[in-house]
């Protein structure tokens, strides 16, 4: 079957809720600007918090139990991939302020990248789909930061995603 559908989520916990709530919009909804805005501002520019939904074959991978302090952190490590240094060897993806989720990491493994999520839980996706996917959703997500206007601090990593988005562009 071989489906994979990518997206990102801006979004928070819901603190005023009475049980653990994550409000979240994904970037294609209006929503999403003024959360994203909202968020940078609270955080000074230097975190935007929600997280990266990735769906294999009906089988969720990454969604909201994945929430992150830091997209830009979550997305630096889900395109190292890309990176002429990367060897296929094992690669951590950080989601920030989320300790159940501190030991995940993705590596070749033959024709697929095994993404072990902690160490109970690990998948396998085809290495070509994948990246395609990944590619294709990082581009949407910056756009979206660009277009948007979202205001980030010179402290938090947006500058090398605008860096490694110009070089895969290119590519």
């Amino acid at each position: 079957m071989n489906k994979l559908k990518i997206a990102t989520f801006i979004g928070e916990e819901d603190l005023t809720a009475p049980e653990y709530k994550i409000e979240s919009f994904p970037i294609t909804n209006p929503l999403a600007v003024e959360k994203a805005q909202k968020i940078l501002e609270e955080n000074e520019g230097d975190y935007l918090s929600g997280f990266v939904s990735l769906i294999y074959n009906d089988v969720v991978i990454f969604g909201e139990e994945q929430i992150t302090e830091s997209l830009l952190e979550t997305w630096s490590d889900l395109i190292y991939i890309f990176n002429s240094h990367y060897d296929g060897r094992s690669h951590g993806i950080v989601f920030l302020d989320n300790a159940s989720y501190n030991d995940t990491v993705i590596q070749e493994s033959g024709q697929f990248y095994e993404i072990q999520l902690d160490c109970s839980q690990s998948f396998l996706v085809p290495i070509e789909i994948f990246k395609n996917e990944v590619k294709k959703e990082f581009f949407r997500f910056v756009e979206f930061c660009k277009n948007e206007k979202l205001q980030f601090s010179e402290e938090s990593s947006y500058c090398g995603l605008l860096e490694t988005y110009d070089e895969l562009l290119g590519t």
